[in-house]
């Protein structure tokens, strides 16, 4: 593959982005000046605002507020978890040129190596190696 092929995608995604942000301005002030749809959103808002009281208080009664903290526990974990497998799959197919690893049931699974390209917009000194803006980084 060429480099001026990758760099015409890239301008490609761009334009076709930039677009896409435009026709959704557009959309978004149409709406925004119908009177018959601003009634609707402050009724929505209305129901989401007792919805979210009523969730609350159910949410805060003693079981169901210790089911909430072990399943954002249980949630951490599996995103840590993920983020050094991500790591360690990168190394076997680094070392090994493969996509597929044996798992704990002894069962081949392949797994997907991906890359993106990051924006250009900021700096990228808070940013971890995958791109991710990072509190450890800063």
């Amino acid at each position: 593959m060429e480099i001026d092929q990758i760099q015409k995608r890239i301008g490609l995604i761009e334009k076709a982005a930039k677009e896409i942000r435009d026709a959704r301005e557009m959309l978004k002030e149409e709406l925004e000046s119908d009177p018959s749809y601003i009634e609707a959103v402050k009724e929505a808002n209305e129901a989401n605002t007792k919805k979210k009281r009523i969730k609350e208080e159910i949410m805060g009664r003693g079981p169901n507020m210790k089911l909430n903290e072990d399943i954002k526990a249980n949630a951490e974990e599996v995103a840590t978890l993920k983020e050094i497998l991500s790591t360690e799959l990168m190394q076997v197919w680094g070392e090994n040129q493969t996509d597929e690893i044996t798992d704990h049931n002894g069962e081949v699974r392949k797994f997907q190596v991906l890359a993106k390209l990051l924006p250009r917009k900021g700096s990228y000194q808070n940013r971890d190696n995958f791109g991710k803006y990072s509190q450890e980084a800063e």
